[in-house]
């Protein structure tokens, strides 16, 4: 064989090597589920401090008050610190720690009012049987107007006449336009993961929160959603509550 059809064999040899391998190397490492995903979860706070405009938030609770046991942890609004939460949701959930059970605390109340105390929903409910974090959505009958600040109560009793003072914890919420460029950034968002992450860095904890809690009622052993969640509280100042348990939404007293 002569030197120029050895070097040409050779050539296409290495030709169809390369036309076998090249394509799978070029391919991206596409994720096969949301926890695959390379993607980091932190809250950014957009929101000026609330109180400096008449928006005081109380996101502890009180210790024992009348019949309540003594407990090593508050109930606990889980929300900004200062600032009023944002949400693009018309009718959305609200969470909390709660370190009692429904034989403690028989009733609760929550109370959501314009800015001038007006109430626009009151529901009286009870918590499940297992303390942890719990969830309370607003039905579909009450929506949210955009760019109004509205301030809620989530209030616990522990006597059924609700005559003693409540252990109650206070927040606001605000519901904003869904922007154009933010909404084509959630419409290019393929997993659950990145539209959570796309609401935290663009500061809307409501939505941020309530997405991941949903994942994590799906898949409480989920690693990766585990610490997304402590990702969140911590840049909240709530790492304490990251290991407590995401319980259920309280049930509403008809």
């Amino acid at each position: 064989m002569s030197k120029s059809k050895c070097a040409l064999t050779i050539a296409c040899m290495l030709l169809g090597w390369m036309s076998y391998f090249v394509p799978a190397m070029a391919q991206p490492n596409q994720p096969a589920n949301n926890n695959s995903q390379n993607i980091q979860i932190h809250f950014q706070d957009k929101e000026p401090d609330g109180s400096s405009r008449g928006r005081p938030i109380k996101r502890g609770g009180t210790g024992s008050r009348g019949d309540c046991p003594p407990v090593d942890v508050l109930t606990t609004g889980l929300i900004p610190e200062k600032n009023v939460g944002l949400t693009v949701d018309e009718s959305p959930s609200f969470w909390f720690f709660v370190p009692y059970k429904r034989t403690d605390t028989p009733i609760g109340e929550f109370v959501l009012q314009d800015e001038t105390n007006n109430d626009v929903y009151r529901t009286n409910f009870t918590l499940p049987n297992t303390p942890g974090v719990v969830s309370l959505k607003l039905p579909s009958t009450v929506a949210l107007a955009v760019n109004t600040d509205y301030q809620w109560y989530f209030k616990l009793y522990c006597s059924k006449q609700q005559l003693s003072n409540p252990i109650f914890v206070h927040g606001w919420v605000q519901r904003i336009p869904l922007k154009p460029e933010l909404a084509s950034l959630l419409k290019s968002a393929t997993t659950p993961r990145q539209r959570i992450a796309i609401y935290a860095e663009n500061g809307i904890w409501y939505s941020a929160l309530s997405e991941l809690a949903n994942l994590r009622l799906a898949e409480p052993k989920n690693p990766i959603f585990a610490n997304d969640w402590a990702n969140l509280l911590q840049d909240i100042g709530l790492a304490d509550l990251a290991s407590k348990p995401i319980v259920a939404e309280v049930i509403e007293v008809k």
